[in-house]
């Protein structure tokens, strides 16, 4: 099949080569060995463009060919500071500093290669720059850590983007303007965006519609793209594939292009800021409208453009003006097509539920990275794909753990996506011949808790399609035995895999290091792996993998559990460290412990003094002279897990107690429940974690990667 598939492929390149008829559509669902343009290269297409449709198809049969993935942000990640420190990389210095790889913008757009790229810059003639990314301080400059100071929500996002609405605080420090801009796909190659904005105090705001190419993954290739002005409304982006064209319906105050391949990005604000104009000329790969807008207080403007593909200029053109004269009735069939989105499958915590599975959606983003910025992975990986992340500011790039969590959650919202993106992961583009899943980019060698087969086996429940099934089931049996080699070196099976994301919970060190939460989801690896191997009909298997499950079980109640204070602790060779944390909550979630050991861990976990609070459980029991309940005083202040309540924990514990101990598995729900739903109605953000003893969402403030959970939690209890 795989086979015939490639050669399928290659037939179609041949002819659209040929033909000279190529362009940016891609299937839907993206096969995880796709072909891929070269580094450096605008990406060819390798199939036609479809007919122009009469009337707007409807929202579920549109590809995901555009959306919005466009980081919020890639200054700081380790791929824009080679050799130096990119926690500490200041906004002043990355927004000058042209990109090794990716891009970023607000409110971006771009296609499933991140071909182009559009988004806004914005300037009130008060700001010294203008704002083209969002503003936030460095890891350094933060109180608690590197933040986002820029103040924004992602409201309706549907599984094929055919409606995607982000509201938009402007400046950063006194908002004066609330911008609203909202994307609604006409059909599969044309888009509509309306900008609104509204003034709460009289001003000038200068609106930037700033459409780019995504320059080579390495400096010194050649990019294809370049931008034609064809009119004062009108810019062509020409690429090797066809036309990408832009077209707004407001008279433009002055326009510019540019180039981003001279080492610099800043062409158009040292344009306005200097001059109070751009510069009404220019050639290369880069280019803006200023849309100057006079308000009064009160008042509120709203701009309308077009987005066009298509394989020439003209018909990309005519595309764009028929979107703009449907414009009133694309935008109002597309957001009736949202609001009914999610909305009648949950009896109870309605808004919180649709807009936890949405901002999900809005987490989807082009990542890059090929390994070659640190010499010891160049040529492992090679991974450029649209994935979901963590979120799109403070994590745009994947984390594993996160994605499993993430997986589950997009069975809810789009379970084609969860399957590519655990497909991706365990692929060859990802997971290298070792075995080995690269956790995230920081720390390519590091580990995160081994949750693939939990994730694959939730993605399974969900629609029984025993095909993904099989065709993940290899590789993670080769993830498996690279975690028992790598994280079991005495062969013992109890096992050490450092923080295992857990950034701050005290750790034991020194010599014979056996760890109870890594241990714990070794075993919970095991016992998925072997009702996987027995679903798809593998009794040896079954019984091979239920095998070590039991010996991993026998020996962390040997030698990790202590009778004295009925818990389960990490120890080393000086023996165990009493330190009564998350880690020692793992063995339960696993099905370690016989049933007198549950209920003596349900007492602490139970306990409003140790783990228990009206938020959710805590990270660490509050009787520890080390239990800080939001952020932490000291080292990793900004990933504190001493304390405070993370959703994804806690909702493995739920999904646990739901069998040991229902009252209180349901009670726990409804605390995680009310906790993130009141951050939702009060501030319209998902947080990474939650003050222990206020409820405070703190950390990322988007980061429905595993904080999405909560709607997990709403449909097992209250789903239709």
């Amino acid at each position: 099949m795989r086979l015939r598939w490639f050669i399928q492929v290659a037939l179609a390149v041949l002819l659209v080569g040929l033909l000279v008829a190529c362009g940016l559509n891609k299937p839907t669902a993206q096969p995880t060995t796709a072909p891929q343009p070269a580094p450096g290269a605008t990406a060819p297409a390798t199939q036609s463009f479809e007919p122009w449709p009469e009337t707007p198809p409807p929202m579920a049969s549109l590809s995901k060919l555009w959306g919005p993935y466009l980081a919020e942000r890639e200054w700081g990640n380790p791929r824009e500071a080679v050799g130096g420190d990119g926690w500490g990389m200041t906004y002043e210095l990355a927004k000058n500093t042209r990109y090794q790889a990716g891009e970023d913008g607000i409110a971006g757009w771009t296609d499933l290669e991140e071909t182009v790229c559009f988004a806004f810059g914005f300037w009130d003639e008060q700001q010294r720059y203008v704002t083209e990314r969002l503003f936030g301080f460095s890891n350094a400059q933060g109180k608690y850590g590197e933040t986002v100071l820029e103040q924004r929500v992602f409201w309706e996002n549907t599984p094929t983007h055919s409606y995607a609405r982000y509201e938009y605080f402007y400046p950063f420090d006194k908002p004066n303007f609330d911008v609203e801009i909202t994307y609604a796909k006409r059909d599969n190659q044309t888009a509509i965006v309306q900008v609104s904005v509204k003034a709460t105090q009289a001003g000038v705001l200068h609106v930037l519609p700033t459409a780019w190419f995504r320059p080579p993954l390495r400096s010194g290739l050649r990019n294809d793209g370049s931008v034609q002005h064809l009119a004062d409304d009108t810019f062509d982006l020409a690429y090797n594939g066809g036309h990408w064209l832009v077209k707004t319906a407001t008279a433009p105050t002055s326009w510019q292009i540019s180039t981003n391949a001279t080492g610099r990005k800043d062409d158009f604000d040292q344009a306005l800021v200097r001059d109070k104009k751009l510069a009404n000329a220019g050639d290369g790969n880069r280019a803006a409208w200023d849309l100057a807008l006079t308000l009064q207080a009160g008042e509120t403007r709203t701009l309308h453009l077009a987005l066009a593909n298509a394989p020439d200029a003209e018909q990309a053109r005519a595309h764009a003006d028929a979107a703009l004269a449907q414009f009133d009735s694309i935008i109002s069939t597309r957001r009736q097509e949202a609001d009914a989105l999610y909305r009648n499958q949950v009896s109870e915590h309605k808004e919180v539920y649709r807009y936890a599975l949405m901002n999900l959606l809005a987490n989807k983003m082009y990542y890059q990275y090929n390994g070659s910025y640190e010499k010891n992975w160049e040529g492992k990986v090679d991974l450029h794909d649209v994935l979901l992340v963590p979120d799109k500011w403070e994590f745009p790039w994947p984390a594993m753990w996160d994605a499993c969590f993430q997986a589950n959650v997009a069975t809810l919202a789009d379970i084609e996506q969860a399957k590519h993106d655990l497909l991706v992961y365990l692929s060859p583009r990802w997971q290298t011949i070792t075995g080995h899943v690269p956790n995230v980019e920081w720390g390519l060698t590091d580990e995160t808790p081994p949750l693939f087969a939990w994730a694959a086996w939730e993605v399974y429940k969900a629609d029984g399609d025993k095909a993904f099934l099989t065709e993940i089931f290899p590789r993670l049996e080769l993830h498996y035995q690279y975690c028992r080699r790598a994280l079991d070196m005495d062969n013992d099976h109890l096992y050490k895999g450092g923080f295992m994301g857990m950034d701050n919970v005290p750790r034991p060190s020194g010599a014979d290091v056996e760890q109870a939460d890594t241990s714990g989801w070794m075993a919970l690896f095991a016992q998925r792996l072997s009702g996987i191997a027995q679903e798809l009909g593998g009794t040896a298997k079954a019984s091979q993998y239920q095998a070590e499950y039991a010996t991993t079980v026998e020996k962390i109640n040997a030698e990790l559990w202590n009778e004295q204070d009925g818990f389960y602790y990490d120890r080393d060779r000086d023996g165990q460290l009493r330190i009564k944390s998350y880690s020692g909550l793992i063995p339960l979630i696993a099905g370690v412990p016989d049933a007198a050991r549950v209920q003596r861990i349900l007492a602490h976990l139970s306990n409003p003094d140790e783990f228990w609070s009206d938020q959710g459980v805590r990270s660490l029991s509050k009787d520890d002279k080390l239990y800080e309940p939001g952020y932490s005083t000291s080292g990793w202040k900004n990933s504190n897990w001493r304390g405070p309540v993370w959703i994804p924990i806690n909702y493995l514990l739920v999904q646990t107690l739901s069998k040991q101990d229902p009252a209180l598995a349901e009670k726990l729900r409804q605390n995680l429940v009310t906790t993130v739903e009141r951050e939702w109605q009060a501030r319209h953000h998902f947080y990474e974690y939650y003050q222990a003893e206020t409820g405070e969402g703190l950390g990322a403030d988007h980061q429905t990667g595993w904080t999405a959970l909560v709607a997990n939690l709403i449909r097992e209890r209250w789903g239709r």
